[in-house]
C-alpha cells in the first residue's frame, strides 16, 4: 500500500449526492458514478469538514486518489457537503419508477433543421475525443453557449426549443437521450442570444440521472412529473441575473 497524503480535497468536477443509504458521487469529467456506502459516506463527509485524511479506510482512500476523485493537497482544503435528495427507502427493486418523456410535438421544418444542426454540434463535441472526457466536452459546449446569451428564454420559447429538439431527434442515428437533447437546446437557443438554464440531477432507488433544462424561474420546461423526483447537482445558466419572476 502506498503512503496516504496528509490532506486531500475534491476537485471542481466531483459532485456528491447525500441520498441517505447511499452517498452518490458524480465524475463530471466522464459521467461515471460511484457509491459509497456507510461507514465510507461518514467518512467522506468528516473529510470534507476537515480536508484531512484519516487512516479507518486506507484502500476505498487510494482508490478515489488514483480515479482523481480526491486530490492531495499540502493544507488542510475543506469543499462543500454533499448535496442533499431525498431519502429513498430501499425497495430492493420492488418498486416501479414512472418515467417518461412528453410526446414529440411536430416542429416546422425551418426549426426542425436548425434543431438538427443543433444536436449534430453536440453529438459531434462529445464524440470528438475520448470516451471519459465526453462529460465534460458537452458541459464545456454548454458554458460556452450559455456565456453567449444575452436574457432568457420566455417559457413559450423554451418549449418549442425542446419540441424541435426532440423532433429532430427522432431522424438522426446514434444516441440521443436527455443529456445530448438538453445541451442541444441550450446550444438552439444561444443561437438567438437566448438563455435557459441546464441542469443535471440524480434521484434515489435506483440511482439514476437525469439532465433537463428550466426556465430562469426555475420551472422545468416540456418535463414530465418523474422530472421533480431528481435534485440538481449541477447547473449552467447565462452570466446575467435572471428575472424570476415567471
Amino acid at each position: 500500500m502506498t503512503r496516504l497524503p496528509q490532506y486531500v480535497t475534491a476537485p471542481a468536477h466531483v459532485a456528491a449526492a447525500d441520498l441517505g443509504p447511499v452517498l452518490v458521487l458524480v465524475d463530471y469529467r466522464s459521467g461515471a458514478v460511484h457509491s459509497l456506502l456507510a461507514p465510507a459516506a461518514t467518512w467522506w463527509r468528516r473529510m470534507a469538514d476537515t480536508g484531512q485524511v484519516t487512516t479507518d479506510h486506507p484502500r476505498l482512500a487510494e482508490q478515489l486518489i488514483a480515479a482523481g476523485l480526491l486530490l492531495p493537497t499540502a493544507r488542510p482544503t475543506p469543499w462543500p457537503m454533499p448535496v442533499t435528495a431525498p431519502s429513498v427507502p430501499p425497495s430492493w427493486g420492488s418498486s416501479e419508477h414512472p418515467a417518461g418523456l412528453t410526446p414529440p410535438v411536430k416542429s416546422p421544418t425551418v426549426a426542425a433543421a436548425t434543431a438538427a444542426a443543433a444536436l449534430s454540434v453536440v453529438l459531434t463535441v462529445k464524440s470528438g475525443g475520448p470516451a471519459q472526457r465526453a462529460m465534460r466536452r458537452v458541459m464545456t459546449l454548454v458554458r460556452l453557449s450559455s456565456a453567449c446569451t444575452r436574457r432568457q428564454a420566455s417559457v413559450e420559447q423554451a418549449e418549442h426549443a425542446v419540441h424541435a429538439v426532440r423532433y429532430a431527434a427522432r431522424a438522426l442515428p446514434g444516441r440521443v437521450a436527455c443529456l445530448e437533447e438538453s445541451a442541444a437546446v441550450v446550444v438552439l437557443l444561444a443561437a438567438r442570444r437566448l438563455s435557459v438554464t441546464w441542469c443535471h440531477g440524480i434521484a434515489g432507488d435506483p440511482v439514476r440521472l437525469h439532465a433537463w433544462v428550466q426556465t430562469g424561474c426555475g420551472l422545468p420546461v416540456a418535463e414530465p412529473e418523474s422530472t421533480s423526483a431528481y435534485t440538481a447537482l449541477t447547473m449552467i445558466a447565462g452570466g446575467y441575473r435572471h428575472d424570476r419572476s415567471c
